[in-house]
């Protein structure tokens, strides 16, 4: 492992975002003209700090207005957010924690959050507020125990096993990845990556990088030292991946890379980006021409609520996650007959059976889908490659496929 700590290139990624508030903003009005009182959700998102996926904020407004304007709320009222920001600290997450318990909120949506949502998982649980998500940054609210967490999708180990085993499957021993210098990272790293990588045959090296101060030439430079196989990203935001990616570019590397569940640079990078491959949780808008019928009307009103608020550019990995895993929720909690509290949304949660989720997988929040990891609900990924014209292709061309649990068991 290597520690990068460069000094030039600063990135800045800072929304003008309250702390703790009512989400809702964008250009379009978010209640779609509903009456009665409100619905209101706990949503922590890591739009702030250094490190900040503002996408993710963006994503979860389109949500409430698609709920609200095509899904005609929740049992006709207007659903609405509490929006906690996260900067990458864990003091923030054990604030917005509070706060929600305060607020007596039935549910907290984690959009994707790799610090906060780890240090408010003790205090929302002794407060049996369930949290939901698209996919779990860390591995604290998902492995706790049941049914503290759901997540419609698979742990943490779904993308270290799914990258190794789709870089194994492509022939490639040796790996030189950039992530995050969290201590998140770290865990994730040692724990998951490098041992899944070792079992199938795949050596994975770590390249840190201080994502508020990176040097992508020198980052490069740091990942092609040692003539690997592949080259890329584990998990950066979507300009850093962009940075990274026209940088290995330029430094000649013509090999695989891998991009983690960036999207982005698809765009930006023309011709250099083919050939990449991208694992994101969900079918998203660049599969759009490789996606069955019912995905693609999916992907079409997901385009045209983050129009309708004012986004239609920032239609990423991260802000689909948030949009597709807000409307799951909205649509489990629309299925609860009585009131909406913390029980009652932890109870229709651990009812889901053969569950389809949008544009995702059928899922079974059961606690036992993945061992050691009851939040959970899916043991499947998907994975596709960036093509010439730009498009995305699913590598299986089933889509999702299963990841074998028991073949992530470590030790």
């Amino acid at each position: 492992m290597r520690n990068l700590t460069a000094a030039a290139g600063a990135l800045t990624l800072a929304v003008a975002l309250a702390a703790c508030g009512d989400g809702g903003g964008g250009d379009a009005d978010a209640s779609g003209g509903l009456e009665g009182e409100a619905v209101v959700i706990g949503v922590q998102s890591p739009d702030t700090g250094a490190s900040a996926y503002p996408q993710s904020t963006y994503g979860a407004e389109a949500a409430v207005w698609y709920v609200n304007n095509e899904l005609g709320g929740i049992n006709g009222a207007p659903l609405e957010m509490d929006l906690c920001s996260g900067d990458g600290t864990p003091e923030t997450g054990v604030k917005c924690a509070n706060d929600f318990v305060a607020a007596d909120v039935p549910v907290v949506f984690d959009a994707y959050d790799q610090v906060s949502t780890g240090a408010m998982t003790p205090i929302l649980k002794s407060a049996e507020i369930p949290i939901v998500g698209t996919l779990a940054g860390q591995g604290v609210a998902e492995s706790e125990a049941y049914p503290t967490a759901f997540y419609f999708s698979g742990p943490l180990e779904t993308s270290a096993l799914g990258m190794v085993k789709i870089l194994s499957e492509l022939g490639k021993s040796s790996a030189s990845l950039a992530v995050n210098d969290v201590p998140s990272s770290h865990g994730y790293v040692d724990e998951l990556v490098k041992p899944l990588g070792e079992a199938v045959g795949v050596d994975v090296e770590a390249v840190y990088a201080d994502v508020d101060n990176i040097n992508y030439q020198v980052l490069a430079a740091t990942e092609l030292s040692e003539e690997p196989d592949v080259a890329g990203v584990i998990s950066l935001p979507e300009e850093s991946c962009t940075g990274l990616i026209g940088a290995l570019r330029q430094n000649g590397f013509d090999g695989t890379v891998f991009a983690g569940s960036c999207s982005q640079f698809i765009d930006e990078l023309g011709a250099d980006a083919a050939g990449a491959i991208i694992q994101p949780r969900l079918w998203v808008p660049l599969a759009y021409d490789n996606a069955p019928a019912e995905v693609q009307e999916q992907l079409d009103d997901f385009a045209a609520a983050m129009e309708a608020v004012g986004y239609e550019d920032e239609q990423s990995a991260r802000s689909l996650y948030s949009f597709a895993g807000i409307v799951n929720l909205a649509n489990v909690i629309n299925g609860i007959d009585g009131e909406i509290t913390n029980a009652s949304v932890s109870e229709a949660m651990q009812g889901l059976t053969d569950f389809q989720t949008f544009l995702g997988p059928e899922v079974t929040c059961d606690g036992e889908q993945w061992p050691g990891r009851p939040g959970a609900c899916s043991h499947e990924g998907i994975f596709f490659e960036v093509q010439e014209d730009g498009t995305l292709a699913p590598v299986d061309p089933d889509g999702y496929l299963d990841l074998e649990p028991e073949s992530a068991t470590i030790g």
